[in-house]
């Protein structure tokens, strides 16, 4: 027969050990949830953080006197660097502009921390101004990997390389205006009024009907000559010297000049009446830019 003494301390051993069972699910609760908190603000989801591919290190490349952006990279690295670019050369973003779609909105940055971009738009809202953070083998790479033999008058790869160059001293996009050549000669088969040994790869002066349009020496005067043609669009001033109308022979014909930003603004200007001109340049340089 059990004591009443212990009996009672029986009960209050359980007691105790209730209690402290519902403190300790209570600590465990409370953990759960700070955690949880934390755990949200702290760690994005993958989506979010994902750099994209085929963007430059963000890391700043260095030399005497302190750090320096790809554009000035690619013109140390090309041997052509020949003045400033116009102060608003990395002004290639709006916060009207919709980015690609709502579900890249966050996952990724409109500009790289060392000013260069990949970012693709819809609607043709995509601005032309701005450092491309590919490489000229990528341009190349996309183009021969739909069409092997292009008739152009040099390589891809070189062909690439003068747009990436020349590009970056201009202040523009590197993808859009190789996208835009794309557009133009057709994947470098020329079916059109222009031909290959014409080295004109924006359509510079073809106007139909037969109209050949312009012709280059070289295949790296006739990209000078696109880029030039699209400052002419997009600036009010140019920001580089060779930019003008001994290098375009159509550049004193833009009028007005800077009218344009973004891709869609060449509708029914570079392309008449190229109502959706901008757009199908735009979905091609998506397809560059894509994983």
């Amino acid at each position: 027969m059990k004591s009443h003494y212990a009996g009672t301390t029986r009960r209050k051993n359980i007691a105790r050990a209730s209690i402290s069972g519902v403190a300790v699910l209570m600590a465990i609760a409370l953990t759960s949830i700070l955690a949880g908190g934390c755990g949200e603000s702290a760690s994005p989801p993958r989506s979010l953080s994902a750099a994209p591919r085929w963007s430059v290190a963000t890391t700043s490349v260095t030399q005497t006197g302190g750090s320096f952006c790809l554009h000035d990279r690619v013109m140390t690295e090309q041997g052509r660097r020949t003045g400033a670019v116009a102060a608003d050369i990395l002004t290639a973003t709006t916060s009207a502009s919709p980015p690609l779609s709502t579900s890249t909105r966050s996952s990724v940055p409109l500009v790289e921390p060392d000013g260069t971009t990949t970012v693709v738009r819809t609607g043709g809202r995509t601005p032309l101004k701005g450092v491309w953070s590919g490489t000229a083998e990528r341009l190349a790479s996309f183009l021969v990997g739909i069409c092997p033999s292009p008739r152009f008058t040099v390589p891809a790869s070189v062909l690439a390389e003068y747009y990436v160059r020349h590009c970056a001293e201009a202040g523009l996009r590197a993808d859009l205006l190789w996208a835009q050549m794309i557009h133009e000669t057709g994947y470098g088969m020329y079916e059109g009024d222009v031909t290959p040994e014409q080295n004109n790869y924006a359509g510079i002066g073809a106007t139909g009907g037969d109209e050949p349009g312009a012709s280059f020496p070289t295949a790296e005067a006739g990209v000078i000559a696109h880029v030039a043609h699209m400052v002419a669009y997009i600036y009010a001033s140019s920001p580089v010297s060779w930019a003008d109308a001994t290098t375009d022979p159509r550049f004193d014909l833009v009028n007005p000049r800077g009218a344009v930003s973004v891709l869609a603004d060449l509708n029914g200007r570079w392309a008449v009446p190229g109502t959706t001109y901008g757009e199908s340049i735009e979905a091609i340089a998506r397809a560059i830019n894509e994983d």
